[in-house]
């Protein structure tokens, strides 16, 4: 990183600590001018707005370690061309923060009216323009955020300070396009949903109101992203036709690419500064239906309805594809025009003309340089998704053990269990995926190019190896800047029926795609069935000759070593409540007399366990030691399903059914319909009990079919792919 520079092009203030939608456009505005050549500095003002002591938001912390932009900290004079101070309340309550500032022009941004839904004062116009005049000896300039805004301001603000044009929020319209373009429909019925925090004012106001906007009666499938609890109080329940996500669980971007139409109503009362969310939809190429209030902000990049016309809006343009592309193309080519960062980078050369400094094209994070490679064998690096388990870093782990001598291997993660390879002897790195530093994709995704990057210029791979459903958008970036190695894609199999065709084109970014075998690939119905791939037998990471004895298992997990136990591993519930999977797997099992061992992250609560005569157990690899266990009970993941199969344990599945992509359902029937295992959708104690009791007499005798009908492991033919194809590098 460059030395920080007090004097710069543009200086942005405000409360770098907002969790939302605030720092997230600041970083983008930041961002945007970069690119184009301006020298950016950030000046940090703790306002009243965030209650809680916190640090800079990630989205932003993220451009100052990268470079992107200066963080003017300290009381030291700076001095800018420009001025923007977003937020007009925290300008008013904290400006006594800032240091002196020299320049000749800024900006106040309102990014909302001067009071908030309930009424309550969020700022004063005239106190936050005075404190501005003070602090930077110039008139300000009032830029609102869009109509509504304006409106709310227009009276208080001088006529010839008001901006003609609103400063609106931008996107990164690249980084937000779809995948893959699409020109069939998501479903055979209309696709409509929305993402949105679960707030009551994001909502509806009335059940009529939300029953004509998001069908409850199965004629559209309806998705939600952001959770639903306000439907839940309004109509006692979530529709069982919807499908409703947490944040985090989809991305956003991935989110709305399954999507038809974008439709976003919320309380009448609530006024919607802006709605970022929709402008998301917007550059994905969704078409968005909208209340006619968003006409002025969104002009004809939306369509427009009252609640009641939602319907025949959305299955007009469902019975005309043409008018539906035209709305689509209409609507991304609107957002380019007037939410892009082009668009916010004229908005600057208008006020103060170019950068001070100009460069040749747009700037990028500068490369390091390429050090010597000392002599060896080839080098392969994996990268793992951060998947909701440990199946994408197993999976590399397995490769990576077999390489063979002189071959030298480097893990690259997003898994928070990344120093697991340590365990094994490989040499990792962790690398936050854009949950756990609270980022939305499209900004996270430089510091992923950045991060990987330089990990490929420090190890100087032969081969990147891929292990994930979802390929990350930059890693055909990547590429193209370091064009020595060769790329696989470790691409599992068993799909949900349907879901994430547009990822095989990302099948173009790979040289190679590996696809580790499912013992009920019988059962597979996704879309990779039929997708070029070289296929291996069903991949682990312990053949079965690494199983411990059971008197060694029982000691080192520090187990009793007399009596039948058995092994719970289902995920979170509560050992006391019968009606979750794992409760009830804990009562049928003591009621067997059968002693109770938990993995740990199956413990949602950690009292829960007190007076109990449960065992938790914490190992990795488990598998090693499953000859502990009289039986186990688990969920189908590929990792879970393989290891019992091939290690010949006596197994009752349990699928998951909320996972979004892994079909858990069909390795669970087909492992009963084998007769190698017993598999129930939901546990109760009724239903379990006489299950498990069967398998205690007959389990070994259901297993050792398993184990006779398994083609063995496939990953030494994995990693001699990935030798051989390291053997191709360019």
């Amino acid at each position: 990183m460059s030395p920080t520079r007090r004097d710069v092009d543009v200086i942005l203030v405000s409360d770098l600590r907002f969790p939302g939608g605030t720092s997230h456009s600041v970083a983008a505005e930041v961002e945007a001018l970069h690119r184009a050549g301006y020298r950016v500095g950030l000046l940090h003002l703790n306002g009243p707005l965030v209650a809680k002591v916190g640090p800079v938001n990630p989205a932003i912390a993220a451009l100052v370690r990268s470079g992107v932009a200066d963080l003017l900290v300290g009381r030291a004079p700076v001095a800018a061309r420009l001025v923007i101070f977003r937020h007009p309340g925290v300008l008013q309550a904290a400006a006594q923060q800032l240091p002196p500032i020299s320049t000749d022009t800024a900006v106040i941004l309102a990014n909302s009216g001067p009071r908030d839904a309930n009424g309550r004062q969020v700022y004063d116009v005239g106190l936050a323009d005075r404190a501005a005049r003070a602090h930077v000896g110039v008139e300000p300039l009032w830029a609102p955020i869009g109509p509504l805004v304006r409106a709310e301001i227009v009276g208080d603000v001088p006529r010839e300070r008001l901006m003609e044009a609103d400063w609106v929020n931008i996107i990164d319209v690249e980084a937000w396009a779809p995948t893959v373009p699409r020109d069939d429909w998501a479903g055979d019925r209309p696709v409509i949903g929305r993402h949105s925090r679960p707030s009551r004012q994001k909502w509806p106001r009335d059940a009529a109101t939300l029953r004509q906007v998001y069908p409850v009666d199965g004629s559209w499938e309806v998705r939600v992203l952001g959770g639903a609890d306000p439907v839940e109080r309004l109509l006692r329940r979530i529709p069982p036709s919807w499908q409703v996500l947490e944040f985090g669980e989809l991305s956003p971007h991935t989110f709305l690419q399954g999507l038809d139409f974008f439709v976003y109503y919320h309380d009448p009362r609530w006024v919607e500064a802006f709605g970022r969310t929709i402008l998301e939809a917007l550059a994905a190429g969704v078409v968005a239906v909208l209340p006619p209030h968003f006409e002025p902000l969104f002009g004809p990049a939306a369509v427009y309805a009252e609640p009641a016309q939602v319907r025949h809006v959305v299955e007009s343009l469902r019975s005309d594809r043409g008018a539906y592309a035209a709305q689509r193309d209409r609507a991304r080519q609107l957002v380019r025009e007037r939410f892009s960062y082009d668009a916010q980078v004229a908005r600057v050369q208008a006020l103060i003309g170019p950068p001070s400094e100009p460069v040749d094209g747009p700037r990028a994070a500068p490369r390091r340089p390429r050090t010597g490679r000392a002599p060896g064998g080839p080098r392969i690096m994996l990268m793992s998704s951060n998947g909701a388990g440990m199946g994408h870093l197993t999976r590399l782990f397995s490769y990576a053990t077999r390489l063979g001598e002189g071959a030298q291997a480097h893990i690259v993660s997003l898994s928070q269990a990344a120093p697991l390879a340590g365990q094994l002897g490989l040499s990792y790195e962790y690398l936050p995926s854009s949950r756990a530093l609270s980022m939305p994709p499209h900004r996270w995704r430089p510091i992923f190019r950045d991060r990987v990057g330089d990990a490929i210029n420090r190890f100087d791979p032969d081969v990147v190896v891929f292990d994930g459903t979802w390929p990350y958008g930059g890693m055909e970036e990547i590429r193209l800047e370091h064009p020595e190695a060769r790329w696989v894609w470790s691409r599992r199999a068993m799909w949900r029926e349907g879901r994430n065709k547009e990822q095989l084109a990302k099948d173009d970014w790979f040289d190679a795609v590996l696809e580790p075998g499912d013992l009920a690939q019988a059962y597979d119905r996704g879309v990779t069935v039929d997708a070029p791939a070289h296929r291996v037998n069903p991949v682990t990471l312990l053949d079965r000759g690494d199983l411990e004895p059971r008197d060694q298992a029982r000691a080192a997990l520090g187990l009793p070593a007399d009596g039948p136990l058995a092994l719970v591993s289902l995920g979170a519930g509560n050992i006391n409540d019968t009606t979750s999977d794992v409760g009830a797997a804990i009562h049928a099992l003591t009621g067997l007399g059968i002693g109770v061992c938990v993995t740990v992250p199956g413990i949602a609560t950690a009292g829960a366990a007190a007076g109990e005569d449960i065992h938790l157990v914490r190992d990795y690899p488990l598998s090693r030691r499953y000859a502990a266990f009289d039986v186990v009970i688990s969920a189908t993941g590929y990792n879970s399903f393989h290891e019992l199969l091939r290690m010949g344990v006596p197994s009752l599945f349990v699928p998951n059914s909320s996972t979004s992509l892994d079909d858990q359902q069909a390795r669970a029937r087909f492992a009963a319909d084998q007769g190698w295992a017993h598999q129930l959708p939901h546990l109760s104690v009724e239903s379990a009990t006489p299950l498990l009791a069967d398998l205690l007499s007959n389990g070994r005798a259901m297993a050792q079919r398993a184990q006779e009908a398994d083609p063995g492991n496939g990953a030494q033919d994995a990693a001699q792919l990935l030798i051989q194809v390291a053997g191709g590098r360019s």
